[in-house]
C-alpha cells in the first residue's frame, strides 16, 4: 500500500510539473503573440504617418501659397470693417507672394519694408506706398507729403474723412496697375482667406 501511495504521489507531482510547464509555455506563447501584434500595429502606424504627414504638409503649403498668392483677389471680396482697405493692405503686405510683373513706371522694393513706387506720377518726388511688416502703412505723394496709417487704415494725422478718402484714392492710382495684374485663382479658397484675415480686417 505504501509503495502504491508513493507511486501515486510521484505521478501527481509529474502531472503538476507538466501542467505548470504547459502554463509557462502558453503564457510565453501568448506574450509573444501580443508582442507580435504590438509590433504589427506600430509598423502600421509608422507607415500611415509616412503617408499622412507629407500629404498634410503638401495641403498646408498649397493653402498658404494659395491664400497669400491670391490675397489681392480675395481681399476684393472679403468682409471688412468700414474704412479698412484689405486690397491696399494685401498688395504691399504680400509682395513676396503675389504676381509682381514688370510694369511700365512701377518699381518694387523687397527688403522687409515692402514698397511700391509709381514713376508715372512723379513730380517733386516719386509717390510710394509702403508696408512696415503689415502693422503700419505709409504713403508718400508726389508733392513730398507723407501720411501714415494703422492696420484699420486710420490716419495718424488729424485729417478729416473727406481728405482721407482722397488720399486713399491717390494710393489706389499708384498701385492699381499691380492690382489689375492679379488673376482669379484656379482653386478658390475665399472661405479660408476670410477665416485667416477676419481679425485683421475687422
Amino acid at each position: 500500500m505504501r509503495g502504491h501511495t508513493g507511486v501515486n504521489l510521484i505521478f501527481d507531482n509529474l502531472k503538476i510539473l507538466i501542467t505548470t510547464s504547459r502554463l509557462k509555455i502558453f503564457r510565453k506563447s501568448k506574450l509573444s503573440h501580443a508582442k507580435e501584434i504590438w509590433r504589427h500595429d506600430v509598423k502600421k502606424f509608422i507607415i500611415r504617418m509616412i503617408i499622412v504627414i507629407p500629404i498634410l504638409l503638401f495641403i498646408t503649403a498649397f493653402c498658404l501659397r494659395n491664400i497669400k498668392g491670391n490675397s489681392v483677389y480675395y481681399a476684393k471680396h472679403t468682409p471688412h470693417k468700414e474704412g479698412t482697405e484689405p486690397v491696399l493692405m494685401m498688395v504691399v503686405d504680400n509682395m513676396d507672394w503675389i504676381y509682381t510683373p514688370e510694369i511700365d513706371g512701377i518699381e518694387y522694393r523687397f527688403d522687409g519694408v515692402n514698397t511700391i513706387y509709381n514713376h508715372s506720377f512723379t513730380k517733386i518726388t516719386t509717390p510710394a506706398f509702403v508696408s512696415f511688416g503689415g502693422g503700419n502703412y505709409a504713403y508718400l505723394n508726389n508733392l513730398s507729403e507723407f501720411y501714415t496709417f494703422n492696420i484699420f487704415f486710420e490716419s495718424k494725422k488729424d485729417i478729416n474723412k473727406c481728405d482721407i478718402n482722397n488720399i486713399k484714392q491717390e494710393i489706389y492710382k499708384i498701385v492699381q496697375p499691380v492690382i489689375d495684374a492679379q488673376s482669379e485663382p484656379r482653386v478658390n479658397l475665399q472661405w479660408l482667406f476670410d477665416i485667416v484675415y477676419k481679425d485683421k480686417f475687422n
